[in-house]
């Protein structure tokens, strides 16, 4: 182990003079890099977190590679792990406990390479950061409202007229790509424009944990720390990658704390409710749980219209009222995944004067979700998937007979087609010539037997997979 740690030792300077950036950012991505294994073939180095895997990979491959190629005197194929995909807390090996105790001598250092790094944020340097990471286009006024994100937009909007006062801490939880980040731009903005907090810190929670392990590299944990709790309004996005993280998560207890008893604003955003972030202290779940929690739900198909509508309108796309329902009954998962399909079809579109056409928009969204199928096609799809998987016929699955195995397999289709379609019960009991209740009864039928029979649940999540195309 002492001579892996010592090629580490040989080829990272060399790396650090070659690629000529900033110490900060070499640590950023270097930082905590170890080589676990090497024979005549491979090179196993292992990282802490999954986001310095992907960016090694990715970008410093070939210099790594050349690199230990000239301290071993012979090439070998690179492979890359984090402890962090392992299950390990990724800052075990060089973040012990993040109340560290610095010597003066290390204090001494850690002022030093502070002000070459500007880890020490003044009110001019929070603003140039802000800069960079919040999007000014995003506010409340064309943030697109619905039953969906009605209650988590108003909230928002409460705490940016008033930060520190109501909801504090507030939590909001969804689904990637439903609006979560552009809600804490608009709050920042909203409070910007109105002067309603002088220092706001805005971070990525991958970003947060990144900046406290080199805030512990460098000795300037101090610095670190005064810049999150001298905050007036601390706003952290995707705190759910803190679980796990057992350095991360006693820090930001002690930020949280200091700042919440300080009667200063906190804002955090979640693909999860607080409960389902495992693992993760009690303290801090009883904290996140002890604020408000607005949770933003998948849009829903009028929803949906009213985004795709008033985009395309600013993108000066032109999209037939009956193709805007199409779309809006395929693209289900999320607003990103919307945003996605009509910056293809501007692209496309963008140089004529002509109309937008189902052809373009299947192609699109067939290159953007490759699952994403026509309704009519799925319907049929998981109609003869179901009855090919119960051993019945598509006409017994659309007849009158109740024989038990076609009513089972009847249930499991009304059962899909309502979760992977918008169909309503109406329009899926005229599939079968049934009337709406009786689809409905179907349905909980089909629910009832998946929490009941651990079989039935099988069957339904392979129909679905097979469906798919998985």
């Amino acid at each position: 182990m002492d001579e892996l740690q010592g090629i580490i030792d040989a080829i990272l300077p060399g790396i650090k003079e070659t690629l000529d950036i900033p110490p900060s950012t070499f640590n950023l991505w270097f930082g905590g890099l170890t080589l676990k294994f090497l024979d005549d073939k491979e090179a196993l180095f292992v990282t802490p977190t999954e986001l310095r895997r992907k960016v090694l990979e990715s970008r410093y491959y070939d210099i790594i590679s050349e690199s230990l190629t000239a301290c071993i005197g012979f090439e070998v194929k690179l492979k890359f792990e984090s402890r962090e995909a392992n299950g390990e807390d990724p800052f075990k090996q060089n973040v012990q406990d993040a109340q560290i105790t610095e010597t003066p001598e290390q204090v001494k250092e850690g002022k030093e390479r502070a002000e070459k790094i500007n880890l020490i944020i003044n009110d001019d340097a929070s603003d140039s950061e802000q800069k960079r990471t919040v999007v000014d286009e995003y506010t409340f006024d064309n943030f697109i409202e619905g039953s969906s994100n009605k209650f988590a937009k108003a909230v928002c909007y409460a705490v940016a007229r008033a930060p520190s006062t109501d909801y504090n801490p507030l939590f909001i939880y969804g689904n990637s790509g439903l609006g979560k980040t552009h809600l804490l731009c608009a709050i920042i903005n909203y409070m910007k424009l109105h002067k309603k907090a002088n220092r706001i810190v805005y971070k990525k929670c991958e970003e947060f944990m990144n900046e406290l392990i080199e805030a512990i590299s460098t000795y300037t944990t101090k610095q670190f720390k005064e810049k999150y709790r001298n905050a007036d309004v601390l706003l952290i996005d995707d705190i759910q990658f803190i679980a796990g993280k057992v350095s991360t998560q006693e820090e930001f207890f002690h930020t949280f704390s200091y700042l919440y008893e300080s009667n200063k604003q906190i804002i955090l955003t979640s693909d999860r409710p607080p409960h389902e972030i495992k693992p993760l202290e009690d303290r801090l779940l009883t904290r996140f749980e002890g604020g408000l929690m607005a949770d933003i739900q998948p849009p829903s198909p009028e929803l949906r219209t009213a985004i795709i509508r008033k985009k395309s309108e600013q993108m000066n796309l032109k999209i037939p009222n009956d193709l805007v329902e199409y779309m809006a009954q395929r693209l289900h998962e999320n607003i990103r995944q919307i945003e996605g399909v009509l910056k293809r079809l501007h692209a496309m579109f963008a140089m004529s004067d002509a109309v937008v056409t189902k052809e373009a928009v299947d192609k699109v969204i067939s290159m953007i979700d490759p699952g994403n199928i026509p309704p009519d096609i799925l319907i049929n799809r998981i109609i003869e998937t179901v009855a090919n998987y119960f051993g019945v016929t598509v006409d017994a699955l659309k007849s009158k007979a109740k024989t038990d195995a076609v009513a089972n397999a009847r249930h499991a289709a009304i059962y899909i087609i309502r979760k992977m379609t918008d169909k309503s019960y109406k329009e899926v009991g005229q599939i079968f010539s049934r009337d709406h209740s009786t689809a409905m009864a179907s349905f909980y039928k089909a629910e009832t037997l998946i929490k009941t029979k651990k079989n039935y649940d099988n069957d339904i999540k392979k129909i679905m997979k097979e469906v798919k195309g998985g």
